[in-house]
């Protein structure tokens, strides 16, 4: 089970090719490791955090418009979120959040870049929100990732510390 992010780019509402070199050049500081034959990459961080990098077609010639990460157990970390961001704003692409509900408070699409408004397909999502920073990042998935942890936490069946203050 998994926190899952999906980041697209989009020109005219379709999608377009993102750039490899500046991802690449971001995954190169955390993993030394070539795609596994599914697309992934082990991202590892010195805090010990990590994630798993779902970008396939990155380091070849095929067509990559878009990649996700998948964070399972507690990778929630500054690190972790640091790098999805910095992916996003290199790629120049929109961050699709999952677990989304499609409000300003929890939004289902995370633009980086405000001019990605006029590129961004208006059937994906009600209300897109701009996001400048891993912080703001941190805080628009806030909702997300508490009410996610909670819910895996009832299905491995780990108690709760507390009762989460809705918002």
């Amino acid at each position: 089970m998994s926190f899952d992010l999906f980041l697209h780019r989009f020109e005219a509402g379709e999608p377009a090719q993102a750039d490899r070199s500046g991802i690449l050049a971001l995954l190169r500081k955390h993993c030394q490791d070539t795609e596994d034959p599914f697309g992934f990459y082990r991202v590892r961080f010195p805090d010990d955090s990590g994630v798993a990098f779902s970008a396939e077609g990155l380091a070849s010639g095929k067509a990559f418009t878009g990649c996700a990460f998948h964070m399972r157990g507690f990778s929630f970390t500054p690190s972790v979120i640091s790098f999805v961001f910095e992916v996003a704003v290199a790629g120049d692409m929109v961050i699709f959040n999952a677990q989304g509900k499609d409000t300003p408070d929890n939004p289902l699409a995370i633009l980086t870049r405000s001019c990605q408004s006029s590129q961004f397909p208006s059937d994906c999502a009600s209300n897109p929100v701009l996001c400048s920073s891993a912080s703001d990042l941190a805080r628009l998935l806030g909702i997300g990732f508490g009410e996610w942890s909670d819910f895996r936490d009832l299905v491995i069946g780990k108690p709760t510390s507390a009762p989460r203050q809705a918002r």
